[in-house]
């Protein structure tokens, strides 16, 4: 009954880290661009980047001569080249990032635009550009993500000399999505690496013979 217990825990712990959701953060207004990694609760700031912290100066070392090269190994005659081999894994990722699509979630999706301009004539031509692109815009969010909150607002100030904008997003999926999707696809592009890597039998057989 203990090992049973054990097995039972350790699955709803593994469970429990399977609905963790992950993903990112990003914002662009005045202050600049701003963007965070999101794990669960926790968020990791990656833009703007934090001044590091001032190291001590290091020690000369006494340059040592640098070591002789070794000889590039020659390709196999034969073999296709790695850049062919990427080439067929194409279709495989792309199947990856049209499931990766799917299951992406959107958190968040603000934007605040604010047109203004010198010219009032012109200033009401980008307002209703602006418009017009955004109406064109949302539905490629809606049709392939799915959004959670959502926000535009799109003002017309003729005081204002330029636009301004301000846009947040926040996009993720969970743990256990990524390990499904990796499982999946990896091992697809595991066996299509491999394939792709062995020599044709008649190709091999034609330089046996020389």
């Amino acid at each position: 009954m203990t090992a049973v217990k054990i097995l039972l825990a350790v699955l709803a712990v593994l469970w429990l880290i399977s609905l963790i959701r992950v993903g990112v953060r990003a914002a662009y207004g005045q202050a600049g661009l701003y963007a965070a990694v999101l794990a669960g609760p926790f968020q990791i700031q990656v833009l703007p980047m934090k001044p590091k912290k001032r190291e001590k100066p290091k020690r000369e070392k006494k340059e040592t001569p640098p070591p002789a090269r070794a000889r590039k190994k020659e390709p196999r005659e034969g073999r296709p080249g790695t850049l062919s081999r990427l080439m067929q894994l194409l279709p495989v990722v792309g199947q990856a990032c049209g499931a990766l699509k799917r299951k992406i979630r959107i958190d968040d999706l603000e934007l605040e635009l604010i047109w203004g301009g010198g010219d009032p004539a012109a200033a009401a031509l980008g307002y209703g550009q602006a418009n017009a692109a955004l109406g064109m815009l949302w539905p490629i969010f809606d049709h392939n993500f799915k959004v959670k909150r959502r926000s535009f607002r799109i003002d017309l100030d003729y005081n204002r000399t330029e636009p301004a904008v301000e846009a947040r997003a926040a996009a993720t999926l969970t743990v256990g999505q990524i390990m499904a999707l990796g499982t999946r696809y990896g091992a697809k592009a595991l066996a299509v690496w491999i394939k792709s890597g062995r020599t044709p039998r008649k190709k091999q057989e034609a330089l046996s013979h020389e």
